[in-house]
């Protein structure tokens, strides 16, 4: 079986008033437990559904519709504050940003290099270094949106 690490378009990062996980967060909930609560500022926006600013994602509410009336499982969505830097308005005075969500998966992978192990069978999973592995079916559903500028690599069970 064959599944594909993404790394988003980052586009921005943790505002001011992100609220950060403690240790024992971390140890339950996994590596998405680092970020209680999502400030996501946009810097720039090439103009993707899926963001990144690590561990965190977000995802418009174009794909967040989506996925919500697709047949997926083992994703939470939750609220986020989206706000853009002085640098965005200015180099973007008119560029209007969607509602985004922040977007947690729920599954589980190890990933070295190339490589998978211990999926826990999820179509979006997360390692422990919040790296965002999807399978074929997921990657797939994703290409119907904006992913454009989103890196893909290959991995193989190991």
């Amino acid at each position: 079986m064959i599944l594909y690490f993404l790394e988003p378009e980052v586009s921005g990062g943790h505002g001011e008033y992100t609220i950060y996980g403690t240790e024992d967060d971390i140890a339950t909930e996994g590596i998405s437990g680092k970020v209680k609560y999502l400030h996501y500022e946009f810097e720039g926006w090439l103009g993707d559904d899926l963001l990144e600013s690590t561990p965190a994602f977000i995802v418009s509410s174009i794909l967040e519709t989506e996925l919500e009336n697709s047949d997926f499982i083992g994703y939470k969505l939750e609220e986020c504050l989206i706000t853009t830097s002085d640098e965005f308005k200015e180099m973007y005075p008119n560029k209007k940003i969607p509602a985004f969500s922040r977007f947690i998966p729920l599954g589980k992978i190890e990933v070295e290099g190339e490589n998978f192990k211990n999926w826990s069978g999820h179509h979006f999973c997360l390692s422990p270094k919040g790296e965002l592995v999807v399978t074929q079916e997921a990657l797939d559903f994703l290409k119907r949106v904006s992913i454009d500028n989103c890196y893909i690599t290959p991995l193989t069970k190991e």
